[in-house]
């Protein structure tokens, strides 16, 4: 398929990079919102894009399919990916590193509200003196604590760690996306060792027949010796590629079943072929990417949060005010704790301020600018990449194609000349070297048409990892939490 449509073609960045820039420079509190998503302006969108093109229409879901797995004619490769999805290893860190992050939402939000502890002491003296009775003192006590939310300092908090929750949730989704992809790829890897395998078995039979037929003219006086020890070399050369390629495979073999939580023993065997390409139809708008990118809205979130972590710091400088009370019970027995006359009770409040730090405080003022400013370098240079994974992709595309259609013609074409010329050689009228040249030649196509092929696949898995994967960089909502499902 020769797609001209590019989905990011001469899309600029300038824009929305300036812009991200303007809010740092000239904010003098950053606390960009959760929904923010940081895109050039439509209308220059519009004016890069010409509206007349077929590929600015956009397909219902905004990507060419959503489950492009399944998409892929090959069943086997649906349970693995579903496989991967289950056992992977680096997934269970990312949903641990989640389930981590919610947590700490949770401490967070336990700061709106009062703490309460108790206490309790038992004593026992017995004395020497039989004129003294002895005596044992029991005590109870209950404090309770409470900060209010002056100006806003623990809503703040708890509003960061509840955007490095939903960042954690979009790291699964990119941790389901990018383990989708390399199992796909290899996968798509192994059937191409596989065949690149049998193509090697092949040209040692032909290699083998070819070193029959030399001995034979041999033995007739046809041919002279050096053309025996030239076949011989063909079949030992035929033979050290097939033992790189058998090596090859079962590396390949052993990778996937590590990203399949296996024990890597090599014994997962390829498909018989390679599946066909999937046509390409449809595609969305360029700002598709920045909002839909697991990476990049990760990337966003924590963007926020750290705007927040700024706000924080500089509220540092403010007071703060703390509430807290106790009630204390103490008595020789349990009937004194219903006494109204033994209970003593406090309340107190109290108001600090910073007066003198030696800098400290402001100094973090100015780490929490510069991390943010760190975050933000890196958020622009992820979406450059981001950009340049789907323009390569799409390039690549036709570029691959060329090389199919031109290697297919070079495969037909040698193996006309191989036939051609094994005759001419069983005739005498061809030298071993012709023939031998010929079936380098032969094998030598057919293995970078295999290759060829494969990389066409491995392409196309490429592009959707890079729009955002579909369906596989969607988190199941039922592994979410309830306050991140309502948000997705």
């Amino acid at each position: 398929m020769r797609t001209k449509c590019k989905i990011l073609n001469k899309i600029r960045f300038t824009a929305s990079s300036a812009a991200v820039l303007a809010v740092l420079g000239g904010c003098a509190s950053i606390n960009l919102k959760p929904d923010a998503t940081v895109v050039a302006p439509q209308a220059e969108l519009n004016a890069e894009v010409p509206p007349q093109q077929d590929w600015v229409v956009p397909a219902p879901d905004a990507l060419p399919t959503t489950d492009w797995v399944r998409n892929f004619p090959d069943p086997i490769l649906i349970s693995l990916v579903d496989e991967a999805l289950r056992e992977n290893t680096d997934i269970g860190v990312a949903y641990a590193r989640l389930n981590a992050a919610v947590a700490r939402e949770k401490i967070s939000q336990a700061d709106r509200l009062p703490t309460v502890s108790g206490s309790g002491g038992l004593s026992r003296t017995e004395r020497v003196n039989e004129l003294i009775s002895d005596s044992t003192a029991i005590s109870l006590g209950v404090n309770a604590s409470w900060e209010p939310n002056l100006w806003g300092r623990i809503s703040d908090q708890i509003g960061a760690t509840e955007l490095e929750s939903e960042a954690s949730a979009s790291d699964v989704a990119g941790a389901r996306l990018s383990i989708t992809g390399q199992v796909v790829q290899t996968w798509f890897g192994l059937i191409e060792a596989r065949l690149l395998a049998g193509l090697s078995e092949r040209d040692i039979d032909t290699q083998r027949r070819s070193l029959r037929l030399t001995q034979r003219r041999f033995e007739s006086g046809v041919s002279e010796g050096t053309d025996v020890r030239l076949a011989r070399s063909a079949v030992a050369q035929a033979e050290a590629v097939q033992a790189s390629r058998k090596q090859q495979l079962a590396a390949l073999s052993r990778q996937l079943e590590v990203l399949l939580k296996r024990y890597p023993a090599g014994a997962l065997e390829g498909a018989v072929d390679l599946p066909d390409l999937p046509s390409l139809s449809g595609a969305g708008a360029p700002t598709y990417i920045l909002t839909q990118r697991p990476d990049l809205i990760a990337a966003e979130r924590r963007l926020s949060a750290q705007g927040i972590q700024i706000d924080l710091a500089r509220k540092a400088l403010l007071p703060s005010l703390s509430l807290s009370g106790s009630t204390t019970a103490a008595g020789t027995g349990l009937g004194s704790f219903f006494d109204i006359d033994a209970l003593v009770a406090s309340l107190a409040s109290s108001l600090t301020a910073p007066i003198f730090q030696g800098g400290r405080l402001r100094a973090n003022i100015e780490v929490q600018e510069a991390v943010l400013t760190q975050q933000l370098q890196s958020y622009v240079g992820t979406v450059l990449n981001a950009y340049l994974d789907v323009e390569n992709a799409l390039d690549a595309e036709d570029r691959l194609e060329e090389r199919e259609v031109a290697l297919r013609i070079s495969v037909e074409e040698a193996l006309g000349a191989e036939e051609r010329l094994e005759l001419r050689y069983t005739e005498g009228l061809a030298t071993i070297l012709q023939l031998l040249d010929a079936q380098t030649r032969r094998i030598s196509a057919e293995g970078q048409l295999i290759s060829a092929r494969a990389e066409r696949l491995q392409n196309r898995v490429r592009l959707h990892v890079a729009l955002g994967g579909g369906a596989y960089g969607d988190v199941p909502p039922d592994a979410l939490p309830a306050f991140l499902r309502t948000q997705r």
